[in-house]
C-alpha cells in the first residue's frame, strides 16, 4: 500500500491526476490477475513469487505511463476523448506489445534452470509472465477505457482554494520544472552528446568496462544467496557415539548458559530484551532439513526480537554465541544456524572421495586444517562420525595352510557371539527359530577369546589366537558412498563481510587440491556447496540466454522491419547494468542470484524504453526531419 501510494504521488507530480491514478491502478490490477493465474495452476504465495511480482512492477507502470501519456497528448491536442484514447493506443500499442513480449522471452530461460536452484525458483518465471500478460491487457484495454472520459485539458480552470489549491500549485510547479529541465539541460546535453558522439560512445564503453572490472576484479563479490537477518538461532552439538545422556545434558546446559549471558550483554535498538524464548533439547536435534536423534546429540534454539527492534544481525550474534560457549570437553561438532534463503547447505562444501577410508579421513583432516587459515571461515567440520570401538580380526599367514579363509573366521565368530540357527519349530501358526551361541558370561569378557576354537575345513579345532590377530579401533557409524566411492564431506560457514566462498574455493582449486591429490593418489576432490549451485544454475542459461536474445531480436526486427535497429536495442542491454552494479557497490551489497534476476527484469525496462524511443524517432524521421533532429525530438 505504501509503495502504491508513492508510485501514485510520483506520477501525479508530473502527469494529470486522473492519468496518474489509473496508471498506478495498473499495479494492483496486474497483481490480482497474476494471483488468479497462480491460484489456477496450484501455486502459492511465497518469498520467490512475491519477489517476482516486485521485479515487474517497474515494467507494469512503464507501460501504463507510455499508453496514458500518448492518450493525454492526443486529448491535449483537442481531439475528442474517445478518439484520443483510440489514437493514443494505436500509436504506442505495437511498441508496448513488443516490449512486454521481449521481457516475457527474457524470463523464459529461468523456467529451465536445473538443479536444486531450478526447483526453488520454478515459480518465478510463471509469476512474472502471468503479471506481464495481465499488465498488457490492462494497459491496452482497461486503461484506455478509463481515460476515454478525460475532460478538455485546454479549458481554463478556476483556482481552487485550500488544500486542493496548494496541491494543484505544487503539481503545476513540478510540471514546469520538468519542462524547464528538459529545455535548459537535457536537450542541450543531448545535442552536445550527438555532436561528440564518438567521445560519448567511448565514454560509455569505458564506464561499462570499469563496471565489469569491479566484479571481475573481486571488488564487488558474488554470493549465491545473501545473508538474511532472521529471528531464530539454533545451535546443534554432537558428541561421540555412545556418550551417556547425562554428559550430553551438561554440554547442552553449557551452550544454554552461554546464550543467557550473551542476551544479558547485548543491547538492542529498542531497549527490549534480545531473547524472547529458548528451547533446549537432549537426545534430538532441531535442524531444519533432517532432524537426528541419539543420546549424543543436543540442540539449543533461541527466539529473538525482530531484526528491526533488535538492531544486531543474527550472524554477528551467532559468532558471539560461539565465542561465549568456549571449549566443550569431548565435543565432536558444534554448529550454528539461522534463517536461510534458497537451497540448504553450507557455503563451502568439499567432497573427498576414494576407496581407502584411511586416506579419505587423512585428506579431510588436512583440508579442515587448511580452511582454518582463511579469515572469516568458521564452524569447519566434516560429516564423518566415528562409531564405537570394535574388534577387527585378521588371518595369520599360517591359517592359509590349514585351509581357513576370512569367511570361515567371520562366520564362526559371528555364530558364537550372535548365534546360528540350529532348528525351527512349528508352534501353531508361528515359526520359532532356535539359535545357539555362547553363554552371556562368555560373551561379556574379551578374555574368553583365548578359549575360542576355530574349526578348519578338515574338521580339526585350533585356538583362535593361533590363526588370527585382533586389533581394537573405532568403527564407522556410517559410510556414505557417492558414485560407488566412499565419501567424506568437509563443510564450513562464512562471515561474508570478511570472506567470499568463490574466492576461497578458487584459491584451493589452484593452489591446494593438486598437492592434496599428489599426497593421496587414490582420492578425488569435488567442490560442492555454492560453487555447485552456481554451476547448476548457470549451465542451462548458457543455452537459454542466447536463445532468448535471438527471440528478442526476431520480435524487434519484425516490429521495426529492420535488421539494424534491433542491434541498437540489444546494444543498450549491457549499459543497463552500470547503474545496478554501482548501486550495489555504494549500498554495500554483493552480487547474488537475486540481483541477477533483478538485472534480467531490468532488461525488460531497458528494451521497453529503447523500443518506444526508436519508434518515436522513426515517426519523426518519417515526417521529414533530419536524422539528428529526429533523435533530439524523439528524446
Amino acid at each position: 500500500a505504501i509503495g502504491l501510494g508513492i508510485v501514485f504521488i510520483l506520477l501525479w507530480m508530473f502527469l494529470n491526476a486522473r492519468l496518474s491514478f489509473w496508471g498506478g491502478m495498473g499495479i494492483p490490477i496486474s497483481i490480482a490477475g497474476a494471483m488468479a493465474i497462480l491460484w489456477a495452476i496450484g501455486g502459492t504465495i511465497n518469498m520467490i513469487s512475491l519477489f517476482g511480482l516486485i521485479m515487474v512492477l517497474g515494467i507494469v507502470v512503464d507501460d501504463a505511463i507510455v499508453v496514458g501519456e500518448a492518450i493525454y497528448v492526443h486529448r491535449k491536442n483537442g481531439e475528442p476523448p474517445l478518439k484520443a484514447a483510440v489514437e493514443g493506443v494505436s500509436e504506442v500499442g505495437m511498441p508496448v506489445v513488443a516490449a512486454v513480449v521481449t521481457t516475457i522471452v527474457a524470463f523464459i530461460p529461468l523456467a529451465y534452470i536445473g538443479g536444486t536452484m531450478g526447483k526453488v525458483i520454478a515459480i518465478l518465471p510463471v509469476v512474472v509472465i502471468a503479471c506481464l500478460a495481465m499488465s498488457l491487457v490492462e494497459c491496452l484495454l482497461l486503461l484506455p477505457a478509463h481515460l476515454s472520459h478525460l475532460p478538455d485539458l485546454n479549458q481554463p480552470r478556476g483556482d481552487a482554494q485550500g488544500f486542493i489549491g496548494r496541491m494543484e500549485k505544487m503539481h503545476r510547479w513540478t510540471s514546469t520544472q520538468l519542462e524547464r529541465f528538459v529545455d535548459r539541460y537535457y536537450t542541450p546535453f543531448l545535442k552536445h552528446a550527438l555532436n561528440w558522439r564518438y567521445v560519448t560512445l567511448c565514454t560509455a564503453i569505458s564506464t561499462l568496462l570499469l563496471t565489469v572490472g569491479l566484479v571481475a576484479g573481486g571488488i564487488l563479490k558474488f554470493e549465491v544467496f545473501p545473508d538474511i537477518d532472521g529471528f531464530i538461532m539454533t545451535s546443534t552439538l554432537e558428541l561421540p557415539s555412545g556418550t551417556p545422556p547425562e554428559v550430553t545434558r551438561k554440554a547442552v546446559q553449557q551452550v544454554e548458559d552461554a546464550l543467557l549471558r550473551l542476551a544479558e550483554k547485548s543491547e538492542t535498538a529498542s531497549g527490549e530484551p534480545m531473547l524472547v524464548d529458548r528451547l533446549a533439547l537432549v537426545g534430538q536435534t532441531l535442524e531444519e532439513q533432517l532432524s537426528r536423534s541419539g543420546p549424543h546429540l543436543g540442540s539449543v534454539q533461541a527466539i529473538m526480537l525482530d531484526s528491526e527492534r533488535r538492531g544486531i544481525h543474527s550472524k554477528d550474534l551467532m559468532v558471539a554465541w560461539e565465542k561465549e560457549i568456549g571449549l566443550i570437553p569431548g565435543i565432536k561438532s558444534l554448529t550454528f544456524a539461522g534463517f536461510s534463503a534458497g537451497p540448504p547447505g553450507a557455503p563451502i562444501e568439499v567432497w573427498v572421495q576414494g576407496y581407502q577410508m584411511d586416506d579419505i579421513l587423512a585428506a579431510a583432516e588436512e583440508l579442515t586444517a587448511r580452511l582454518r587459515r582463511f579469515d572469516g571461515v568458521y564452524q569447519i567440520r566434516s560429516d564423518y562420525s566415528p562409531g564405537k570401538n570394535e574388534m577387527r580380526l585378521r588371518l595369520k599367514p599360517e591359517a592359509a595352510a590349514l585351509g581357513l579363509t576370512v569367511d570361515d573366521l567371520a562366520r564362526q565368530i559371528y555364530a558364537g557371539y550372535y548365534g546360528d540357527e540350529a532348528v525351527r519349530l512349528q508352534r501353531g501358526r508361528d515359526d520359532i527359530r532356535v539359535k545357539v551361541r555362547y553363554t552371556a558370561d562368555e560373551r561379556s569378557r574379551l578374555s574368553e577369546l583365548e578359549r575360542v576354537r576355530i574349526r578348519t575345513p578338515g574338521g580339526h579345532e585350533v585356538p583362535f589366537y593361533s590363526v588370527a590377530d585382533v586389533e581394537f579401533a573405532p568403527g564407522y557409524s556410517t559410510i556414505t558412498r557417492t558414485d560407488g566411492l566412499r565419501r567424506v564431506a568437509v563443510l564450513a560457514n562464512l562471515d561474508t563481510s570478511r570472506a567470499n566462498a568463490n574466492e576461497i574455493l578458487d584459491d584451493l582449486s589452484r593452489n591446494y587440491f593438486p598437492e592434496l591429490k599428489d599426497r593421496y593418489p587414490g582420492i578425488l576432490v569435488a567442490v560442492q556447496g555454492e560453487k555447485k549451485k552456481m554451476r547448476e544454475s548457470f549451465s542451462s542459461l548458457y543455452v537459454g540466454f542466447p536463445l532468448a536474445v535471438m527471440g528478442i531480436f526476431i520480435i524487434v526486427a519484425t516490429m521495426f522491419r529492420s535488421y539494424a535497429q534491433p542491434f541498437v536495442v540489444l546494444l543498450t542491454l549491457p549499459f543497463g547494468i552500470i547503474g545496478a552494479i554501482i548501486g550495489l557497490l555504494l549500498l554495500g551489497f554483493d552480487v547474488s542470484i537475486m540481483s541477477i534476476f533483478g538485472l534480467v527484469a531490468l532488461t525488460g525496462v531497458v528494451v521497453n524504453d529503447a523500443i518506444v524511443l526508436i519508434e518515436r524517432v522513426n515517426e519523426t524521421f518519417a515526417e521529414g526531419m533530419s536524422f539528428f533532429e529526429a533523435i533530439i525530438k524523439g528524446g
